[in-house]
């Protein structure tokens, strides 16, 4: 969890916020991580990555915040598979 406060606290103001998704991955990792735990946090969070900024956009629910539009992708929406039927 320390790398990803250091990121979120002195990288990203830096970088911009250029993220296209809601949450950002930083904050998608840490929902994660504290839902799911270390293991499947880290598979989660590998999967966001790859799926950031691709056809996500397209496919997730738009999210208006102020001027802009942000593909909703919460962690809530990716871990189905887990649930008892």
């Amino acid at each position: 969890m320390f790398p990803l406060t250091l990121f979120r606290k002195f990288v990203s103001p830096v970088d911009g916020e250029r993220c296209a998704m809601a949450p950002s991955c930083s904050g998608y990792a840490l929902d994660a991580f504290h839902k799911h735990g270390f293991f499947l946090g880290w598979i989660m969070t590998s999967d966001r990555l790859m799926r950031c900024g691709r056809d996500e956009i397209s496919r997730a629910a738009p999210l208006r915040l102020g001027r802009k539009v942000y593909a909703l992708d919460p962690v809530e929406n990716n871990d189905f598979w887990l649930k008892e039927r």
